[in-house]
């Protein structure tokens, strides 16, 4: 017999930014490692007491950068230097980018539509060093 037959909604949504996990906006150095351990990791997003949903990522650059890749990993709540707690989720394409007065960069959404257990975390690095930073914004809801 299924344990929940009925469909579960978030209870709060959550906007996770670059300051509310504690890190200053604009992430310009490279983890450049696929077992979550890199020490210029970041912290995008924490799942609460019972649980969160991660429906996108979205990235937005700072200015001029050179091409990179967001890797995202989960994490199982414990030290984040350890290899084992880390779980490989993706790796999505950042374009270089051209600061403009006159013409905006465009955003990168990227789906997630997953499901974190309680106190779980969702980690990010770069591939490369980049020169003025992408910021980045986590939307999902707490259960």
């Amino acid at each position: 017999m299924p344990a929940n037959t009925a469909p579960i909604y978030t209870l709060t949504p959550d906007t996770t930014t670059d300051n509310s996990t504690g890190m200053p906006q604009g992430k310009t150095a490279a983890a450049a490692d696929y077992d979550g351990t890199g020490a210029n990791n970041f912290l995008m997003h924490t799942a609460g007491a019972n649980g969160s949903y991660v429906r996108t990522v979205v990235a937005k650059a700072k200015g001029t950068n050179v091409a990179t890749v967001l890797r995202i990993y989960v994490n199982n709540g414990a030290t984040n230097g350890t290899a084992s707690n880390n779980g490989f989720v993706a790796e999505i394409s950042l374009p270089a980018t051209t600061a403009s007065a006159t013409a905006g960069t465009p955003e990168i959404e990227f789906p997630m539509e997953f499901a974190l257990k309680a106190a779980h975390r969702l980690y990010g690095g770069l591939g490369t060093a980049v020169a003025a930073g992408w910021v980045f914004t986590v939307i999902g809801g707490q259960y």
